[in-house]
């Protein structure tokens, strides 16, 4: 219920995400995708161009960026993406909370529709989003777990083990503790 706390307000990884001056949507929207919801990201088609170099009229980094994703080609990738990332701008590149964009009075409209059509209007609405959507990050989890724990990419048959016992945590209402006892006691990891 707060925009502090958790992963998603960490300024460690708001830093990380950002490049000094100015934050990063699409690297904070990657990050949200490859290490709390398992996704991930292609990389860009050869013919992708550059981030539009006229910006003449746009003053906030998601302008310049929406004149990026106009091309078709972009447009696939980043509705996936850019949601992630623009609902975290409020935080500035180390991490701290502001309201309107450096330099201007306007204010930082977070709000995004996810792709599967939830709309989120801050960084509060994405930790209820997630929490309604908690296997994904758990079974996120779990396979990174697993990975370091055997210390090598899983295969399709693990991957499948591992979603079993997510689904088998989360409706028995289990927690993080019986999901651990879970990964050690499978045969990815006894066997393997």
């Amino acid at each position: 219920g707060s925009r502090h706390g958790g992963l998603l307000g960490m300024s460690a990884i708001m830093m990380t995400t950002a490049n000094g001056v100015d934050t990063q949507p699409v690297l904070r929207g990657v990050w949200v995708m490859e290490n709390i919801l398992g996704m991930t990201t292609p990389e860009p088609p050869d013919d992708v161009p550059a981030l539009t170099p006229d910006i003449r009229g746009t003053t906030t980094p998601r302008e310049m960026l929406m004149a990026h994703t106009n091309e078709t080609a972009c447009a696939s990738c980043h509705q996936h993406i850019d949601p992630l990332g623009f609902v975290l701008e409020n935080f500035d590149p180390v991490g701290q909370w502001r309201e309107s964009w450096p330099g201007t009075d306007r204010k930082i409209d977070a709000s995004v529709i996810l792709p599967d059509g939830s709309p989120i209007n801050d960084v509060i609405d994405l930790k209820k989003w997630l929490v309604r959507n908690e296997v994904v990050f758990s079974k996120n989890l779990a396979e990174k777990l697993m990975v370091y724990g055997t210390g090598r990419k899983l295969n399709y048959a693990e991957r499948k083990e591992i979603d079993s016992i997510v689904r088998h945590n989360h409706a028995n209402d289990a927690g993080f503790r019986e999901l651990i006892l879970a990964l050690i006691a499978s045969d990815t990891f006894r066997t393997k």
